[in-house]
């Protein structure tokens, strides 16, 4: 069993490892293979009680692909789906459970860099709802953001003004998207955006799970004058699906991963800047 799959073309790593799974944990593989879309929305309870397993199992069936519990696991798996032209979301409690130590590192260091600035342009995602809650000693803002959540966590400060470009709801993500969303961000230019990706690669860029949400933020990174993006150490190294942008229209990057993806990204004229979790080195 290989110690570690985080990267890898996860339902690619668990084809090839089935033969050597002992049969409770061969059920799960065939389960996440046979239905990722199901084993991906439905609750840890409810994916024990289809296989007649326990939790444990569950998580020690994720760990044996180098992923510290189920959350992580279907994030990758979502990946590796969606490599395949399959796009599902994780859900938002998935992404909200990964690396939060790292993403509130992340956020709080990206919230001094636009401490200075008078309007801002977020993303949706769990990293920018984190963001959005660091800007509380900025100064006061214009703010417009396609995330629900985001607005909702920078609007409870009581001193930035927060809008909403309009247009369709994700359900999953609570999200904005659509044309309506481009036509009004075509309008307008902030100093600064905020933007994270599922996927950044010094060669393919910055790219996400749904054709549409890759449009919407190519939109906002055209409409503004800075571009940073939060990224921790779960993007990287992950299968490339819908392109976002280059690197070269990134002006800061903003993660928890130092090393060699941190000097390839920099080899690439990125900005880097490493955000060290509490705790950490």
């Amino acid at each position: 069993m290989p110690d570690s799959q985080h990267g890898a073309d996860l339902m690619a790593a668990i084809s090839a490892e089935m033969p050597a799974l002992t049969p409770k944990l061969r059920a799960i593989a065939a389960h996440a293979l046979d239905d990722p879309e199901r084993f991906i929305r439905r609750t840890s309870r409810e994916i024990c009680s289809d296989l007649g397993t326990s939790e444990p199992t569950l998580i020690r069936f994720c760990r044996s692909f180098g992923h510290a519990g189920l959350s992580d696991f279907r994030i990758d798996l979502a990946l590796s789906y969606a490599a395949r032209g399959a796009p599902v979301e994780p859900l938002a409690h998935d992404r909200r459970s990964v690396n939060t130590a790292a993403k509130r590192a992340i956020a709080a260091r990206a919230a001094a860099l636009v401490a200075d600035d008078r309007s801002l342009l977020i993303d949706n995602g769990s990293t920018a709802e984190i963001f959005a809650e660091a800007l509380g000693q900025t100064a006061p803002k214009t703010i417009m953001t396609t995330g629900l959540a985001v607005a909702r966590r920078a609007l409870a400060h009581g001193t930035h003004e927060v809008m909403l470009p309009g247009g369709r709801i994700r359900p999953n993500a609570l999200a904005l998207t659509g044309r309506v969303v481009e036509t009004v961000l075509a309008t307008m230019r902030f100093d600064t955006v905020v933007v994270g990706a599922d996927s950044v690669d010094p060669v393919q860029g910055l790219s996400t799970f749904r054709e549409d949400e890759a449009h919407i933020t190519r939109a906002m990174v055209d409409a503004a004058g800075r571009v940073i993006v939060l990224a921790d150490s779960t993007k990287f190294g992950k299968p490339s699906l819908h392109r976002i942008c280059g690197l070269d229209r990134v002006s800061v990057l903003v993660t928890d991963l130092d090393g060699p993806a941190a000097a390839d990204l920099r080899a690439a004229g990125v900005t880097v800047l490493i955000a060290a979790p509490e705790g950490g080195e």
